[in-house]
Formats: C-alpha cells, structure tokens, sequence
C-alpha cells in the first residue's frame, strides 16, 4: 500500500492533478534525420512553441517532447539529435512553465530521454520498449529498463519513468497477455506510470486493455495513451489514471498537423465532466 500511495501521491504533486492529462509536442525533422529540410533550429523552436501555448491555453497539464519527425527513427540517437532536442525542450520549460514537460526520444532512446529531461528540468520520460523484447520496423528491441534505471541512479535524477507496454507498432515475442507484462514493468521495471495504446499512431485504445493492465498492477497508474478523443473518453474513465493524446487533438487527426484549439476545448469539456477536479 505505501508504494501505491507513493506513486499516485507524487503524480499528484508533479502535475498538480489526480487525472493528469498530457499533450504531444511533436517535431519536425531535425538535423542529421532523413526529412530534415534545413529548417533552423530557431524556426523549429518557432513551431515547438506553437503547439506548447495551445496545449498550456486549453488546460493541458502536461507535454512530451517527442522527434515524431525524424522517422524513419534509430534504436539509439546521434550527437545532433540530442543536442536538437535539448535546445528545442529548453525553450519550451522556460516559455512555457506551466506544462510540466516530459521527453520521448524514438525510436525507444531512454538514456537520451533521461539526460535531456535532468538537463532541462524535464518531470518525466516516456519509453515505448522498457521491459521485454519487440519486433518493430527496426528490427528487435530489447529492454532497456536495467541500463535507463541505473543512468537515473547515476545522475540522481528527480525524473519519473513512464513505460508503454504492448506498444502501438511493434510486437512483443513473449507473447503473453498484456496484463502479465504490465505486472513485469512494475515490479521489475520499477515503472512510476504504466502506458497502454492502441495499434498505431493514433489508433484507439482498447478499453480492456487499460481495464486489464489496472488490474494486473498493484500500485502503479495506469494511463491510455494513443487514439483518445472527445467521443471515446468515457470509456476510460473507470480505469484510466491519466491519458497521453496527440494525434486525435489535431487537425484533420494528422499527426504531423498543429493542435486544433477546438478539438482541445472540447476534449478538455468532457474531461472536466468525468473527472471534476
């Protein structure tokens, strides 16, 4: 019981909510990717700022600073990738405080992630392949939840870690029920957050899925984290502790699109109707 009290109590006191709901940051290519077209990196940060306002304006708690952008992604990212995405997350803390920033380095780089959010005061990094083996577009990834445990050991740094399981785009060869591998993140992982998605980017989230994975855990929440929306919340609201959203809040749901203002106010409706503060 203390170790789920310590948990939701320190969700609670970094995003200043029990529900804490968290927006997509997501960039364009950055220097060294393949879609990378020149863009400085002050226009970059132009456009990172953009979609961080929207967010914080329509009552989002939270950001993940995500290289969406630079697909097709490496396991482990370059120098000019970190250093990108330092600048650009740095701007966006001091800019912006009031969203509490976390970091996503694709294709599953936590080490990176982890460095990057001490470095900017960054709350929390999201992991896609944390425990266990998948086949992805990239080939295998392994775990890295051993290594990304002990670098934050190592820094000393206040920095929650948020793994996915059964990620959207990759399939896990142990091919055992979700619910068993969310059991796995959180005692042997030692996750601080637990995220469930659908398929793909911006595919819905499969309600049993969040409902089986909140109770496999013990003590750890338990967010949906791809293809939530407006008309589809309700269906999370029994077993979800939080949600991550991009693509559904966007314009005409493409990924790479700005947020639709709109669309955020009236998710963000739903949300305060569901779960009133």
């Amino acid at each position: 019981m203390k170790n789920r009290m310590d948990k939701f109590a320190e969700l609670e006191r970094i995003f200043g909510t029990h529900k804490p709901i968290i927006g997509m940051i997501h960039l364009d290519p950055l220097p060294g990717s393949p879609r990378y077209d020149g863009m400085s990196m002050r226009e970059l940060t132009e456009l990172a700022l953009q979609e961080a306002h929207t967010l914080a304006e329509g009552g989002i708690h939270g950001a993940i600073v995500e290289n969406f952008g630079d697909y097709m992604f490496l396991k482990r990212v370059p120098p000019e990738t970190i250093a990108a995405m330092t600048y650009v997350a740095a701007h966006v803390a001091e800019a912006v405080p009031e969203l509490v920033l976390g970091l996503c380095v694709l294709q599953s780089d936590a080490i990176a992630g982890m460095a990057i959010a001490n470095t900017i005061g960054g709350k929390f990094i999201r992991v896609p392949y944390y425990t266990e083996t998948y086949v992805v577009d990239a080939g295998l990834m392994e775990s890295i939840a051993a290594e990304t445990l002990r670098y934050r050991r190592y820094l000393g740094a206040d920095v929650k870690i948020f793994a996915d399981v059964h990620i959207k785009h990759g399939y896990p060869l142990s091919q055992r029920p979700i619910g068993l591998s969310a059991r796995d993140a959180e005692h042997r992982g030692m996750a601080d957050v637990i995220l469930v998605t659908g398929l793909e980017t911006g595919g819905e989230t499969d309600p049993t899925d969040v409902k089986a994975v909140k109770e496999a855990v013990e003590y750890t929440p338990v967010f949906a984290a791809s293809g939530v929306d407006e008309f589809n919340l309700p269906h999370y609201k029994e077993y979800a502790d939080g949600i991550v959203l991009g693509t559904r809040l966007k314009y005409d749901n493409e990924t790479e699109a700005p947020t639709d203002p709109k669309k955020l106010e009236r998710f963000m409706h739903v949300v305060h109707e569901i779960w009133p503060e």
